[in-house]
């Protein structure tokens, strides 16, 4: 999934980065509240995590630009400012989460997931047929047995799995999966969706759909239950 960082401490942020792109996330990052704007102008994200105390402002104001918007991204506060009073404040504003600094990484990421899933219209657990998968815990299995997916393989997957038997468009896929480092003149995305037709193959089909994206559906004969279990 796509998210936006805004954090203003290079250490943190590069700590954060790292951790949220290593569980599969494409992490843009941003200094400023200037900057975050810009970005949530450019680009629809999935999640915005905010350092409170930006060097132009306090974040708070970005989420309150952004509450009640149609689509708006779940919004993770990051802050020194712990006490009840900021964390009360910060949610009336329209935070769907407030987390201390400094944060576990671990439990930045599950936190994040978290809200992810909460924004889509399926739920956490997903059944596909012989299919089963845990969005939280990004565990897929097949008739009961798990398999090893990448932290890209799966948020390729996850995309095509929230949308199964829709044509996911091949930019919705790039967006959401890859951020801004990627190199605009290469297509990352074929050899995503060749290994996991290889890992699913059987069980899963990914149909190509010619000059419009990729569909997700199972393989005949099995039924689709996109629900929580």
């Amino acid at each position: 999934m796509r998210l936006l960082l805004l954090e203003d401490d290079y250490r943190l942020r590069q700590a954060y980065g790292s951790r949220l792109r290593s569980d599969g996330h494409a992490v843009d990052e941003a200094v400023t509240l200037a900057q975050a704007r810009t970005a949530l102008a450019e680009t629809d994200y999935d999640c915005v995590v905010l350092d409170r105390l930006a060097p132009d402002g306090d974040a708070i104001v970005l989420v309150e630009e952004m509450s009640g918007r149609e689509g708006r991204p779940s919004v993770l506060v990051l802050s020194g400012l712990d006490g009840v009073a900021s964390r009360v404040g910060g949610l009336e504003a329209g935070a769907d989460d407030y987390l201390a600094k400094p944060a576990d990484l671990d439990e930045l990421v599950v936190r994040v997931r978290r809200l992810i899933v909460r924004r889509t219209p399926v739920g956490s657990r997903l059944r596909l047929g012989r299919v089963s998968v845990n969005r939280v815990r990004r565990e897929v299995l097949i008739d009961r047995e798990p398999i090893h997916l990448t932290p890209t393989q799966f948020s390729v997957f996850e995309q095509l799995a929230i949308n199964v038997d829709h044509v996911v468009d091949q930019g919705t896929l790039l967006d959401h999966c890859w951020d801004a480092q990627r190199d605009p003149f290469s297509n990352p995305l074929h050899s995503q969706i060749t290994r996991l037709r290889s890992a699913f193959r059987g069980v899963l089909v990914i149909e190509t759909m010619r000059g419009s994206g990729y569909m997700l559906r199972v393989a005949a004969g099995d039924e689709v239950d996109a629900r929580d279990l």
